[in-house]
Parts: C-alpha cells; structure tokens; sequence
C-alpha cells in the first residue's frame, strides 16, 4: 500500500489565518509528511472560493515541495486541463519534474465548477469531452518531437515543447472518474491511472465503477497490474475513537458546509436535507468514508476500504475546516507510528 498526503482545503480565515499563514502551515505539513514516511504529496486546484481557493496553481506549491522533498512523489490531484491551454500545462508540470528529478504524478480532470470555466472563457458542458484531446496534446508536447495541432478545439503551427520531463517517456498519467461509465472506461482504454473519490457515495457503490475501470484496461491491451487506483479520504487519528470525534468533528463538519455549497446543496434544501447526514462525521466513520477514531479504529476502516475498493494508493486529507495545525501535525504522527505499519 501507498499512503499520500493529500492537501484539499477548506478554508476558514477566522481560524486559518492569512494566505501567508496557510501556506506556511502547508509547507510544514508537507516537511513532515517526507519525515514521517508519507510516499506522495497530492494539492488541488480550485479557484475564487473557500473551498480550496488558496490552491490556485498545483505547478507552484509542487515546485515548492521539490526543493524541501527528497523522497515524496508529487502529483496533481488535479490539473484542471480543460480549462487551460494544455500545452502551457505540459510546460509547467515539465519544469517541475525537472526541479524534482523525475517525481511527478500528473493528474488531470474536468473539475466540479463551471463559474471557474466561465470566469477563464471556456466551455464546462464540453470539457469533459476536450479531456482526452488535451491529454494527447500534452503527451505529444512530451515526446520531445515537433508537432502541429488542427482540430476544432486546438490550433496551432508546428512547434516543440521546452522542457521535456525529466522522466522518459513522461510522468505517469491520472485520470478522475466518479460516477460516469463513459468515463471509467475512456481511462481504461486510454491506460492511465485512474483518481476517483469514494467517500462522496459509498466504498460499496465505487467497487463495481472501478470494475468498469479494469475491464477497460484489459480491452484497451493494458495490464491492470501496472495501474494504480488512487483514492482520497479525509482522516483524523486520535489517541481513542472518543477523543477522536471530540477533537475533529466541528472541523469535519466545517467541510461538510463547505461540500454541500460547492455541489448546491444549501440549507432549506431537499439535496441538503437527504446529503447532510450522509456526510456527518458518524456517518461517515460508520460507513468507513472517513476515517476517524483512535489508531485501530483507522486500521481497522483503512483495511475495509482496501478490501472492499480495491485501492492501492490512498490520498489522505488530515487538514480541513479550520483544524488547529497542532492537531493536524499530531494525527499524522499518530498515523505514522500506529497506523501506517500495521498496513505496509
């Protein structure tokens, strides 16, 4: 198993402070997770909102992390492609593989907000549709080669792409899917790794979707042993179960706002009223979506999630909704000492 730290934040200034105070907690978050044996660093990006707002550019916080890391893979989680000129993506995430000797994931994705798309002029309703032309842009722009483009979406005249990445014949490819088939399958067939996020429904109900994934790497002639499933939950490891939910669920909760707003489902309405409870912290401990508790509580929920979802490489979200960076330093420590090797 692989375990990242994943960095999805819901700010909260009362209690975050400043950009520069969050960014220097970010920083010291991402030191120790290289100490303390983390395989991965996963940021975002998100734009012109408190829920992940201050994660505007994952090429900038990720070139920062490739000069304080040694050991941490670096990916994007993800790079909102279609809503960028993907060859200036192929530019930014280059250099920053270069910076780290050849430690970059790339993720890539449509994103969950069209005011983003409409603020940067382009297309939401067509952007999933663009993805796959823009991934062959970038790994085009990858292999070192000249190349034009002329399509109704891309144009351009013959070219070639400095820097080329430092990993041949480019850094590893993920893609996100949650619900859509269309999509499982596009990345299947593609062979690229796939990112999906099974606590928004239930480990349950992503299982067969990641099947769909599977087939479809073996009908596009790719070997499912060379693929990851990476997934992202959010944690919080306390010395007991108890402690653990009277420490961490007023900032859990600060998120579960802040998740239901970024998907419409406000106050007073009927999609707040059947989605509120199914991401309360009981819930969602319950149902091994979050994991929370004690350390054998989260060895207990990580070992059902890998048995039920069939991931190999979980992101972990420790710093969320205001949460204190005293506490958040402290479960990553207790998740290092107790709960990492008893899954490795």
């Amino acid at each position: 198993m692989k375990f990242g730290y994943y960095i999805l934040n819901t700010y909260v200034p009362e209690l975050d402070g400043g950009s520069r105070d969050m960014y220097a907690k970010w920083l010291e978050q991402i030191d120790a997770a290289e100490t303390l044996g983390f395989d991965s660093l996963w940021v975002t990006e998100h734009h012109f909102r408190h829920f992940g707002g201050q994660m505007p550019s994952p090429t900038i916080i990720l070139a920062a992390a490739a000069q304080r890391t040694k050991k941490m893979r670096l990916g994007a989680a993800v790079s909102l492609l279609p809503m960028h000129n993907p060859l200036r993506i192929a530019e930014e995430f280059a250099m920053v593989d270069q910076l780290s000797q050849g430690r970059v994931c790339f993720g890539a994705g449509r994103g969950m907000h069209p005011d983003e798309y409409q603020v940067f002029g382009q297309d939401y309703a067509t952007a999933q549709a663009r993805l796959p032309e823009a991934l062959d842009i970038v790994m085009r722009a990858w292999s070192g080669d000249e190349f034009d483009w002329q399509s109704e979406s891309y144009n351009f005249r013959k070219l070639r792409v400095f820097p080329q990445p430092y990993q041949e014949p480019h850094p590893p490819i993920y893609v996100t899917a949650n619900r859509d088939p269309e999509s499982f399958a596009m990345i299947g067939k593609r062979g690229h790794h796939l990112m999906t996020l099974p606590w928004i429904a239930t480990n349950e109900e992503q299982a067969p979707r990641i099947e769909w994934y599977k087939t479809a790497l073996r009908e596009g002639g790719h070997s499912v042993a060379d693929k990851e499933v990476f997934t992202m939950y959010p944690i919080y490891v306390g010395d007991s179960d108890a402690g653990a939910k009277a420490e961490v669920e007023e900032s859990w909760h600060r998120w579960r706002a802040f998740a239901l707003a970024a998907t419409g489902a406000l106050p007073g309405t009927p999609a707040h009223a059947t989605r509120s409870p199914h991401l309360s912290y009981d819930f969602m401990a319950r149902d091994s979506r979050g994991v929370f508790g004690g350390p054998e509580s989260c060895v207990r929920i990580l070992k059902k999630i890998i048995d039920v979802v069939g991931t190999d490489h979980i992101g972990l979200t420790f710093h969320f909704g205001g949460l204190s960076q005293e506490k958040t330093l402290k479960s990553m420590e207790r998740f290092a000492s107790s709960v990492m090797p008893a899954l490795r």
